[in-house]
């Protein structure tokens, strides 16, 4: 019900150029490209008009037409533009901070893998890290975008959650201290420095930035307990887990 009344407003908000769209034919190679090539299709296509025109202006019909498929098309897998931004935004993120938040591979101790996330701030910037500050600011005006940001970053505190309390079993941090405390903390740093590098602002070199991240995380071990992760980073800012600070 309420992703049929999400549909019926989008298309009332996009009546002026949706019939055009809806005779738009199907990309000659789209009825035969494999699910996945459609959706980055339509992601692409997404991302591309919510960073032209912004959230609220943004049409179904005009994503529909640069993907080359039919507002049908987009209805059948999204239920609305809410869905479909933050679809683009996990579409857009680098590969390698959803591993590193995923666990994926031998990354090392739960303060190595937090202090390789801080680390991860400083790449370069890619669409999904704009689409993310667009849905942050049409949040506040659109509940349904509102609901499902909140989810997402629910589900993000969570996998951040998950390695403060490993660290905490660890004994790497101060039992005593609050875990939501810290995950606050952590996106607090993420998303500052998100808004800072958005406006242009200057960049500390790599290494500076690795060692005051490993400092602040050092600050949350118990007083007489193990300090710091413990990684080199090397020329460019890549790191070495598991190597002396």
């Amino acid at each position: 019900m309420a992703t049929k009344a999400r549909s019926k407003a989008l298309d009332e908000s996009d009546e002026s150029d949706a019939s055009s769209a809806l005779d738009v034919p199907e990309a000659p190679d789209a009825q035969h490209a494999s699910g996945g090539d459609l959706t980055h299709r339509l992601l692409h296509a997404a991302a591309e008009v919510f960073a032209e025109k912004g959230y609220e202006k943004a049409g179904v019909a005009e994503i529909a037409r640069r993907a080359g498929v039919t507002t049908g098309a987009i209805y059948s897998r999204y239920g609305g533009k809410a869905e479909l931004l933050l679809e683009a935004v996990d579409h857009h993120v680098p590969d390698s901070i959803d591993s590193v938040l995923n666990g994926s591979g031998n990354l090392g101790s739960p303060t190595e893998v937090l202090s390789m996330l801080g680390d991860h701030l400083l790449d370069p910037l890619d669409g999904g890290h704009g689409l993310f500050l667009e849905a942050i600011v049409a949040a506040r005006r659109d509940p349904v975008l509102a609901e499902r940001l909140r989810l997402r970053v629910e589900d993000e505190d969570r996998r951040l959650g998950k390695l403060v309390d490993e660290a905490t079993s660890d004994g790497l941090f101060d039992a005593d201290l609050d875990e939501q405390a810290i995950v606050r903390l952590a996106h607090a740093i993420g998303l500052g420095m998100l808004l800072t590098r958005s406006m242009g602002l200057g960049l500390p070199s790599p290494e500076h930035w690795h060692t005051v991240i490993d400092r602040v995380l050092g600050g949350l071990a118990e007083p007489d307990g193990p300090a710091g992760p413990v990684r080199q980073v090397g020329p460019a800012g890549h790191q070495t887990p598991g190597g002396d600070a």
